[in-house]
């Protein structure tokens, strides 16, 4: 008896996962198209701006003369910032902040100053391990901006 009320659970436990699954699945909600192309008039890099978010923009951003958009990327920095506290004063976070200006200049100028920030635990690494951790934080905040460069100028491409 107690077989058979387990086999009719797991049954029912599948059927129903298989349901949400074509619901979740049926549902393709998409807010912005990153297929689409952001088609602009000049894109202007700063000597700061990294190769990693060039190479990206040049994928989604291309030039047009048509378009009366100038796009200015430029002001790239990183900060590193430790907090330290405990009985023995070490650090007990890092925190590593990404930011870069985008103007948009067509009828009027648009800027905006977009950054991205990781915060990690410290407390039990050692130097060599916190600054190979900053490193790939580092990665991760170029991948980051990207992202976010192209939605803000996707958004504004939309106005």
């Amino acid at each position: 008896m107690y077989l058979c009320k387990r086999k009719t659970n797991k049954f029912r436990n599948l059927a129903t996962l298989i349901f949400l699954n074509i619901a979740i699945l049926s549902c393709s909600f998409s807010p912005i198209n990153s297929d689409s192309e952001i088609i602009v008039s000049k894109i202007k890099f700063d000597l700061s701006v990294p190769v990693k978010i060039k190479n990206n923009l040049s994928i989604f951003v291309k030039e047009n003369e048509a378009s009366s958009t100038e796009v200015n990327i430029m002001k790239f920095e990183f900060k590193e910032n430790n907090f330290y506290g405990g009985e023995n004063l070490g650090s007990l976070e890092s925190e590593v902040v990404g930011s870069i200006q985008v103007n948009i200049l067509n009828d009027e100028e648009h800027s905006k100053k977009i950054s991205s920030s990781r915060r990690f635990n410290t407390q039990s690494l050692n130097p060599l391990a916190q600054k190979e951790l900053e490193k790939l934080m580092r990665v991760e905040i170029i991948e980051d901006l990207n992202k976010k460069i192209v939605l803000y100028l996707k958004t504004h491409e939309d106005k």
